[in-house]
């Protein structure tokens, strides 16, 4: 690590453990923040800046530092692996070593063979290897709701090549492509009609029984970039309708970013396999506000939640 990577990791340390903090203001939570992992044994990519053996070390690193703290849970926005699920086991096992119970997200790579006859994963073999009963899933911290989704349901990225499904996903990534959409990637996707009339009613229910809710996904949504979910431009005018949403976290766009939308936070957390350094995040929830407290790459910020 940097001396300027490791300066920042011991300030944000230090902001985490309360220093220069009113202590009266005692957030009403923690969790950690993980994004694009994306290990695999393969050597690194310097054209594209991608360091695949090189997350264990980083990952091992973060995982060190959350468990110095208190937290409800730590999330993983998906990506955990580059390709194949070959490569899952070492993460996983680093991933246990955590003392706070660890969300999955599923990211487009997850799906990701260069072994199989077909270039994906099954998506059954996919679910067990995560220890997930089903993809999109809800669980409730401390008068949050937080709303877990698989942006890889529509699309072309778990789907085997020339079925149905896949002959859809391919069709929306052409008819974006003619309206010069610059998300209109393959390694792009969104949510179906089911999982969008679940995450609609999941946010309602939120909102009849006091809570606020948070999306975690792979995907963004705002602000644009070819990385965006597939149908970024419906999602955003749509999710403003929900009082009870006030952040959606994400990954899949490795160098990170914010926007502001409607009234919800839309946050990227920086790649880990991206750059030599590591990335993550601690995420402090008051009533009016998330404290992200960064470490190395990943910027320190405040996202201000309105009431």
């Amino acid at each position: 690590m940097t001396a300027e990577a490791s300066n920042h990791t011991a300030r944000s340390a230090a902001t985490v453990a309360g220093a220069d903090r009113d202590v009266d203001a005692e957030p009403l939570f923690r969790f950690g923040l993980l994004a694009d992992v994306q290990y695999a044994d393969d050597d690194p990519r310097p054209q594209i800046d991608r360091y695949y053996r090189y997350s264990l070390g980083k990952l091992a690193e973060a995982i060190t530092e959350f468990n110095r703290h208190e937290l409800a849970f730590v999330v993983h926005l998906g990506d955990l692996v580059d390709h194949d699920l070959e490569n899952l086991p070492p993460v996983l096992n680093l991933l246990r070593q955590s003392t706070a119970p660890v969300r999955q997200v599923l990211g487009n790579h997850d799906f990701l063979s260069r072994t199989g006859p077909n270039g994906v994963s099954a998506e059954a073999d996919v679910f067990s290897a995560f220890g997930l009963e089903r993809p999109y899933y809800a669980f409730d911290v401390a008068g949050w709701r937080f709303l877990v989704l698989n942006t890889n349901e529509v699309g072309v990225i778990a789907a085997e090549p020339q079925t149905e499904r896949w002959l859809q996903g391919r069709q929306l990534l052409d008819r974006l492509a003619a309206e010069k959409r610059p998300n209109a990637n393959a390694w792009n996707g969104t949510i179906g009609p089911e999982q969008t009339g679940w995450l609609e009613d999941q946010i309602e229910d939120a909102g009849t029984h006091g809570l606020r809710a948070a999306i975690l996904a792979h995907h963004p949504v705002f602000p644009d970039h070819g990385d965006n979910l597939l149908d970024d431009h419906r999602m955003r005018e749509r999710l403003p309708d929900f009082p009870a949403l006030k952040v959606w976290f994400n990954g899949h766009q490795h160098q990170g970013g914010y926007g502001e939308h409607g009234g919800v936070n839309y946050l990227t957390l920086c790649g880990m396999v991206q750059t030599r350094r590591n990335a993550y995040a601690i995420a402090e929830v008051y009533h009016d506000r998330i404290e992200i407290i960064g470490f190395d790459r990943e910027p320190t910020r405040t996202l201000k939640i309105n009431s």
